[in-house]
């Protein structure tokens, strides 16, 4: 990318030129079947802890934990699920890969920073926090962060291409520290162009339950769908702004 070479070029220019490569896969991953999951499972497994048997609630939705799951097991059991989904489909693809680490990634965060430690919690802490997730607010963080999480990490994998060779002198990045830099910018981005999940994830996700009791793939599929449909369309609009 010949704007990484150019001094004039800001952060979040080069940003955003990314993100017009990224457009093209982030609009085709509606119809892959392991980001499918991961949007059904980011979603179902919330729902999942309003149950009196966390545990086989899970097992019922295709998340094969044992009888007292912490949370490491609980973030195994979905990888498990979505490395499972890709042998059926024969559908194993880069933002099938992205969209897992998504997931593993928001759950591992907004589940973990609410435990009393990693290794002093117990199940049911578990389950109690996770359970906190289950109401709009709470999927609405999920959503949220799931989604930059995706988009931040799509950026990042067209950009990852040429950012190693612009680290040290008369290059991109002088050290490290700059680089880390840039990639803070890079999810700051991707955090600003979907703040517009938070703001429908919540809604149509507490109409769902009341309407279906419940959350299933045909669900999964068109809200993934119009997630990405609104973030797609929100990166164009930030690109034809700042261009």
């Amino acid at each position: 990318m010949e704007l990484l070479e150019s001094p004039q070029a800001s952060d979040e220019t080069i940003v955003s030129a990314s993100a017009a490569a990224a457009e093209k896969s982030l609009a085709e991953a509606a119809r892959d079947p392991v980001y499918v999951e991961a949007v059904r499972l980011l979603l179902v497994i919330p729902y999942c802890a309003r149950s009196h048997d966390f545990p086989a609630a899970l097992r019922d939705n295709g998340v094969a934990v044992r009888q007292s799951p912490e949370l490491i097991e609980l973030l195994a059991a979905a990888t498990s699920r979505l490395d499972e989904i890709a042998r059926q489909t024969r559908n194993r693809t880069d933002i099938g890969e992205l969209a897992a680490h998504a997931l593993t990634g928001t759950l591992s965060l907004l589940v973990g920073e609410n435990l009393p430690g990693l290794f002093d919690a117990t199940p049911e802490d578990v389950q109690s926090v996770v359970r906190k997730l289950s109401w709009s607010n709470g999927i609405s963080q999920l959503a949220r962060l799931f989604y930059a999480r995706l988009v931040s990490d799509c950026l990042s994998y067209w950009l990852d291409r040429t950012l190693a060779e612009q680290i040290g002198p008369d290059r991109r990045f002088a050290n490290l520290t700059d680089r880390t830099a840039f990639d803070a910018a890079v999810f700051h981005y991707s955090q600003e162009a979907t703040r517009i999940i938070q703001e429908f994830s919540g809604g149509w996700y507490g109409k769902t339950i009341h309407v279906n009791g419940g959350i299933n793939s045909h669900d999964a599929n068109i809200f993934g769908s119009v997630a990405l449909k609104k973030i797609v369309a929100e990166l164009r609009e930030r690109r034809e702004r700042d261009a």
